[in-house]
């Protein structure tokens, strides 16, 4: 088990929550397709997630990120890879200061 920093996205790229986790690239990937899975079920627009359904895992980098919709998002971020990132993240979110705003965009950086 790896610790990674798990940072929820919402629309428009709005942080919805920032938590420590103990995981593995495995098990990220197990929880995308657990939530796929629940959402095809409850979902009558099927092509739609199809479309928009995605895993994405940078493991040189110590990211891995996934959504379901054109725009949330959810980023696991190697804690250990990344600590500077992760740090001002953490702090950004905790503060609600200008820290967080600059860490989404040193992520997105990261993973582009």
């Amino acid at each position: 088990m790896k610790k990674f920093l798990k940072v929820e996205l919402g629309s428009r790229g709005e942080v919805e929550n920032v938590e420590v986790v103990l995981t593995t690239y495995d098990l990220i990937e197990d929880e995308y397709d657990d939530k796929y899975d629940d959402l095809s079920v409850d979902n009558d627009d099927i092509p739609y997630l199809e479309e928009f359904s995605s895993i994405e895992s940078y493991e040189e980098k110590g990211v891995v990120v996934y959504g379901f919709t054109e725009e949330d998002s959810t980023y696991y971020i190697e804690y250990d890879k990344n600590r500077d990132l992760c740090d001002k993240l953490v702090v950004g979110f905790v503060e609600n200061d200008s820290l967080l705003e600059d860490g989404i965009e040193d992520l997105f950086k990261l993973v582009n």
